[in-house]
């Protein structure tokens, strides 16, 4: 194989790995500004939900039904889609996460 060859395919190899590893930097994924996802996928213990995310029509009232644990005192259940999040009610900080809960 020819140097040129080996650099056409080398460089190849690389312009391919850039996107993945640049992706693969960080666990979390903001929106770009302007726009908001409600996706609790990137949420983890001991995060504060974004106020947007803490918003008492998102909050769960019916959490037996839902078949959630009673959510302990100062503790609050918030929901988007399938995804609870157990969140302290005064500051947002996540105790728990289940995600495609149902």
């Amino acid at each position: 194989m020819n140097a040129n060859r080996m650099l056409s395919v080398l460089a190849a190899i690389a312009m391919l790995a850039v996107p993945c590893a640049t992706f693969a930097e960080g666990d979390h994924y903001m929106p770009p500004a302007g726009e908001h996802s409600r996706d609790f996928h990137g949420y983890h213990k001991g995060d504060r939900l974004r106020d947007e995310d803490h918003r008492s029509e998102y909050v769960v009232s019916d959490w037996h039904e839902r078949h959630l644990s009673e959510p302990p005192r100062g503790y609050h259940w918030v929901r988007n889609g399938d995804d609870y999040v157990l969140a302290a009610v005064a500051t947002g900080v996540i105790a728990d996460i289940l995600l495609n809960h149902r």
